[in-house]
């Protein structure tokens, strides 16, 4: 993964529908699209935290990306350190997998109260729209501060926009770091938009219990199947990249997700072995991001080659599996802190690189050690992304640029009502 790239209403970046049937999957062959599902449902509390967790890793990355080593960045200090990009490079090889895992397992839960049309049409409204929106208006003050900073552009904003210099494409092999036309950390809306869209036709009949899907989680989880899934990832990963970064392997992930849903003994197994699966995943994680140089020196193909990237990428899995496991087992309460932060969690995303990079071309002049420039803007973004969310989320108009449902529904969903 490139390091640059995520209650009450769950936003589209975890899809909607968080909810689980409690009774086993039908068998009856009526009312297919809507999964075969009328049961009472209850919701599941532990992909909300996963969710809201990994989106609020995105502050410490993020504003790491701002000080670590050899990699370009909309603006970089002028002191980098090489721990710093250590330990990025271990959370980048799992974290933006989790996301897609956690969405590919609520289009599972989405998916048992809506028909497959109604799915599409919210994906448009809560994915398309808010990712048109961001590119035109909260990605190009990035690449605006990319060029001033690593290109020593000297137009003003408004300059940049009307010259169409922010749709000069790849400035340099650095991209829209450098100025230009970019996504930003938005390709992850990008990529989930086009899977949600691509994949829907998979998903017939998955809650009957003679499905195959069924049948194939079950299989995922008994501890051998790591290695199945992890195949899946490798076969994924080595499909050509897009602009660099790898679509197919997201899919995977996604779909790896939605499978784990399909059946309870998955998730069982995973609550089960979750401290073998966190230590295996996060040890093999650690290896695989520290042997990368090495990696590159072997033979592609070759029978080495596909060995370790069969052992990196299934650690990978674990780690997800991992926290899976932990958060059905710990994860389970609803709070008030839950709901405002899930709902939350979909605006923030989109939201949050912008201000750092905004206010990171202020920090790094301070003279102060590196250290303290990222804790200052680690904080400073923190606080400055929920004030802006805050606005986001008490403006009507605002509201569905950022994927928000209207507030009267918001309001009617805290009363008790599931998707």
């Amino acid at each position: 993964m490139n390091a640059r790239a995520t209650n009450v209403p769950v936003p589209a970046l975890g899809e909607p529908g968080n909810t689980f049937a409690a009774s086993t999957p039908s068998t009856s062959p009526s009312d297919p699209e809507r999964g075969q599902v009328r049961n009472r449902t209850r919701r599941l509390h532990y992909i909300d935290w996963l969710r809201v967790l990994a989106v609020l890793l995105l502050f410490p990355f993020h504003t790491g990306r701002v000080f670590n080593a050899g990699e370009a960045f909309y603006v970089k200090g002028a002191d980098v350190s090489a721990a710093m990009s250590h330990v990025l490079l271990f959370i980048s090889t799992w974290h933006m997998p989790l996301l897609f895992a956690l969405a590919g397992a609520s289009t599972y839960l989405a998916l048992g109260r809506r028909t497959r049309a109604e799915y599409a049409a919210e994906r448009v409204r809560r994915i398309l729209v808010p990712l048109v929106f961001g590119l035109l208006v909260l990605i190009p003050p990035q690449t605006w501060f990319g060029a001033r900073f690593n290109s020593d552009y000297r137009s003003s904003y408004p300059r940049y926009l009307v010259s169409g210099d922010f749709l000069e494409f790849n400035i340099k092999d650095g991209g829209d770091y450098y100025g230009g036309l970019g996504t930003g950390h938005l390709w992850f809306i990008l990529f989930l938009f086009i899977i949600s869209m691509v994949a829907l036709p998979l998903w017939r009949g998955r809650r009957r219990a003679n499905s195959r899907l069924v049948d194939l989680s079950r299989l995922l989880a008994r501890p051998w199947g790591w290695l199945i899934a992890g195949l899946a990832i490798v076969i994924g990963e080595a499909l050509p990249d897009i602009a660099g970064k790898n679509i197919f392997s997201c899919f995977v992930f996604f779909g790896l997700g939605y499978v784990a849903m399909c059946s309870e003994e998955f998730m069982d197994a995973a609550e089960r072995n979750r401290w073998v699966a966190l230590a295996l995943g996060i040890a093999g994680s650690i290896w695989w991001s520290a042997t990368g140089s090495w990696r590159d020196g072997l033979a592609d193909p070759s029978l080495a080659l596909f060995v370790v990237a069969l052992a990196g990428l299934t650690a990978i899995w674990l780690v997800i599996v991992g926290l899976l496991g932990t958060g059905r087992k710990l994860l389970i309460r609803p709070s008030r802190t839950l709901a405002y932060l899930a709902e939350s969690s979909y605006p923030v995303y989109i939201l949050h690189q912008t201000v750092i990079v905004v206010l990171a071309f202020t920090v790094v002049r301070l003279e102060v050690p590196w250290i303290a420039q990222w804790a200052i803007l680690l904080v400073s973004s923190v606080a400055l992304t929920f004030l802006c969310y805050e606005g986001v989320r008490r403006a009507v108009s605002l509201r569905p640029l950022f994927g928000m449902r209207p507030r009267a529904e918001t309001a009617r969903r805290k009363g008790g009502s599931y998707r």
